[in-house]
């Protein structure tokens, strides 16, 4: 897809601009004079000129497109483009201006500068053509010029530490010293522009490590990156740091093909894959399949079945007409999971360990929550006793985040999944309920009837685990939901800024944990109060108006 012509033009001058600064900088190396040096800071100006006029032209024109076409990732190119461009120039002036204190210049031709040169005329000979043909392998090729300078740069940089050591041209080799580091950077400016390159494929920033992994992810499933039917489209981006999205590919006669990706910190991904496994040997279709997986130093790719549906956080705000039947459908195959993995072996949650370990990420966020005399840790301190004599008397798999929005309903196909795995384990369930039931009381909105549904929600769920306790003989059930309520009420505070609302949550939790201390000599005929879970419309009040965003317990 052509860029305007005027960016076109102006792109081309930059890079030329760019080239000349290299070349010059150069020169400076191999025979250093003033003369040289002011004439390479005397082309400053235009270029920053020529890189201001570019980011201009394509803010203008990501203005005046529609933000669904796929032009406008070209402009956004461009801006990362330019800016790297000037920096590349930046750097040259930098060198020559070390040229300023080198006393012998001949001391620098064992290092062969020059082949640092060749891999940077290389990219930026690479980069306009990248760019308007949309050829991700030279983009590719752009990227890797990084991992090649910063190669020159390990060689020189073991070769001036042995030269230092023997006193050698001691000036001269801190001087190269930092030319050398000058010519790394510029090497992560080429890593910008190639991935900004490839960026324009999947519409948002993305590592050529990820890039590849997702290309060889595609390949497997004869996608191919390349094609311009391939819709990237972002679907979150987790407080855990992950990267999820939806891949469509379109056909021209059957259906699109559909995938989830996701990408982010290996040790969360991997152990989400399996999460995953886990749950297609012991109980097949609750979650999606497992397409492809990768890891690739700190980053893991992982490639899923597509999941028909909607969460039911977004049911519960947006499509009334679903509440009924999806409510229906969540309660029937709640129970029936659970029972299906049930095992014998008794469980126990550290709901009180689980908050303490979360202590400091809340008092980075209200710093003031805790201060009231050591109250809490008192509370704290009798929780612990009390949670000793609790425990389940069996186990089950669990989802271990069940939040509302990691719960997805087909309505009109009858299906429920469950997503967000990487917590996944034999153990309470009165630990899912908990973050379920905390996770709608805590969502943001100020419309009544809203907050109404997501309280029937919370009450449908609430029944629905109580009577299945019932029928399990679980007789100490609701005394360890009070306790994952408690938990998970404190522990949310972490992600919400309003101070109002936080304390409240806040003194919601310990009134809770006041009552069920109370009732310590009779934890099995404690009864939890739906009013801990359920929002009234005083403490509506207290939110203020607030957009509904996802609901995230952890």
């Amino acid at each position: 897809m052509p860029i305007d012509e005027g960016i076109n033009v102006d792109l081309q001058f930059l890079l030329l601009e760019v080239r000349k600064q290299a070349r010059a900088s150069l020169s400076v190396i191999d025979k250093p004079s003033a003369r040289k040096i002011q004439r390479i800071r005397a082309r400053e100006f235009y270029v920053d000129t020529l890189k201001n006029t570019l980011v201009n032209k394509s803010y203008f024109n990501i203005h005046n497109q529609s933000p669904h076409e796929r032009q406008v990732n070209y402009y956004k190119s461009v801006i990362t483009i330019a800016a790297n461009l000037e920096r590349c120039a930046d750097f040259f002036e930098n060198i020559a201006d070390q040229m300023q204190y080198t006393n012998e210049p001949q001391a620098y031709q064992a290092f062969e500068l020059k082949k640092f040169y060749a891999a940077i005329y290389k990219a930026l000979d690479a980069t306009y053509p990248a760019l308007t043909s949309l050829d991700i392998d030279q983009a590719q090729t752009i990227c890797d010029i990084e991992q090649l300078l910063d190669d020159y740069y390990d060689e020189a940089y073991q070769q001036i530490r042995k030269n230092l050591k023997r006193r050698y041209h001691v000036d001269d080799m801190l001087t190269l010293l930092a030319i050398v580091g000058y010519l790394e950077r510029i090497g992560d400016c080429f890593l910008n522009i190639g991935e900004a390159i490839l960026d324009i494929h999947v519409g948002e920033k993305m590592g050529i490590r990820q890039f590849r992994d997702l290309q060889k992810g595609l390949e497997a499933y004869q996608i191919d990156i390349r094609s311009m039917e391939l819709e990237f489209r972002p679907i979150m981006n987790t407080r855990s740091g992950c990267r999820v999205a939806r891949i469509t590919q379109q056909q021209n006669e059957t259906a699109p093909t559909h995938l989830f990706y996701k990408e982010g910190e290996s040790e969360k991904v991997d152990q989400e894959v399996k999460g995953l496994n886990l749950w297609q040997k012991v109980y097949p279709g609750r979650t999606p399949k497992v397409l492809w997986h990768s890891s690739s130093g700190d980053n893991s790719t992982l490639l899923l079945e597509y999941l028909e549906g909607h969460d039911l956080l977004d049911i519960l705000i947006s499509k009334p007409g679903q509440i009924d039947a999806a409510l229906e459908l969540l309660t029937r195959e709640i129970p029936a999971t659970w029972l299906a993995n049930k095992r014998d072996k008794p469980a126990k949650v550290d709901f009180v360990g689980q908050l303490t370990n979360r202590r400091a990420d809340i008092q980075l966020v209200h710093e003031n929550l805790f201060t009231e005399n050591g109250e809490l840790d008192s509370l704290l301190g009798s929780a612990r006793k009390l949670q000793r004599q609790l425990s389940c008397p069996f186990s089950t798999l669990i989802h271990g985040d069940f939040n509302v929005d990691n719960i997805i309903l087909s309505v009109n196909n009858d299906c429920l999944h469950y997503v967000d795995m990487h917590r996944t384990h034999y153990g309470d369930y009165a630990l899912d309920v908990a973050v379920f039931l905390v996770s709608n009381y805590r969502v943001p909105v100020f419309s009544r009837d809203i907050q109404q549904r997501l309280n029937d929600a919370n009450l449908r769920v609430f029944e629905c685990a109580r009577e299945f306790a019932r029928k399990q003989k679980d007789r100490q059930f609701e005394a360890r939901l009070a306790l994952g309520v408690f938990r998970s009420l404190i522990t949310s505070t972490r992600f919400l800024f309003d101070n109002s609302v936080s304390t409240q949550m806040y003194e919601q939790a310990k009134n809770l944990l006041r009552e069920l201390i109370g009732k310590e000599e009779k934890l099995e005929r404690f009864r939890l109060s739906a009013d801990y879970f359920m929002r009234t419309s005083s403490e509506m009040a207290v939110r203020g108006s607030a957009t509904p965003q996802t609901s995230n317990v952890r």
